[in-house]
């Protein structure tokens, strides 16, 4: 099966690359609340974010089409956005718009980060940072093992497309569909049940070694400069 990975691009050997998770988490994070922090008015704060981040994705080498098909995603929420909020009066519009830029801002932030920082390197980050074990624990297992439960999904749905001919009721489609999802709950008891033997068994502690992380330098304290600079651009000027 052909997924589309978080990291897709982690594997790059830019600039940003070569930063650590620390600093690109706090970084980006800070960032991020910087063009929430940004007045509605202040078209030339939210002009000056969106050079900055194109200048940040330039540096990244991550592709320009990819950049922008993940952009593209956000517009169904943010039409949900639009159609739920009173928008009404003279300022509307001007919400909508800045609604609509703070959304693409940050959300070109999340694409920056993920793909220029393998996943692994984002949980050791998080955990040098204090984010306690338990969460970057499950969520390590979260991301290595969704994709195993989608192949299982994939292989049953195709099990049951190939011995059914023709519609069927929706009674009995919706009893497939609950058989199926019964077998996938009690498969996945039993390859958890495999798993955490197995890792057991292997001297596992709490913790999954990076193979060559990134360390701190120079280029790190360039980033945080760049942002601290903007972000106190942004809150005094």
């Amino acid at each position: 099966m052909k997924h589309s990975f978080v990291d897709r691009f982690a594997e790059l050997e830019s600039p940003l690359h070569l930063l650590d998770a620390r600093t690109k988490l706090i970084g980006f994070i800070a960032l991020a609340a910087a063009v929430l922090y940004i007045p509605p008015g202040n078209s030339v704060a939210f002009f000056a974010a969106f050079f900055l981040l194109a200048i940040f994705a330039g540096i990244s080498q991550i592709p320009l089409p990819y950049i922008v098909g993940r952009t593209l995603v956000i517009l169904p929420f943010v039409l949900l956005a639009a159609l739920a909020a009173p928008w009404g009066g003279k300022d509307g519009w001007t919400r909508l718009a800045v609604l609509v830029l703070r959304s693409t801002l940050c959300l070109l932030v999340l694409i920056l980060l993920t793909n220029t920082t393998r996943f692994v390197e984002l949980l050791r980050g998080l955990r040098k940072l204090g984010c306690p074990r338990i969460l970057v624990v499950n969520l390590s297992f979260l991301y290595r093992y969704i994709f195993v439960l989608s192949d299982e999904i994939m292989r049953m749905r195709q099990a049951r497309d190939s011995r059914r001919v023709g519609r069927v009721a929706i009674s009995t489609e919706m009893k497939t569909l609950g058989s199926m999802l019964g077998t996938l709950m009690v498969r996945s008891f039993e390859r958890a049940d495999r798993l955490y033997q197995a890792m057991v068994s292997r001297g596992f502690s709490g913790e999954f070694p990076v193979a060559a992380p990134r360390s701190f330098s120079w280029r790190d304290l360039a980033f945080i400069a760049v942002v601290a600079l903007f972000i106190a651009a942004t809150v005094y000027l």
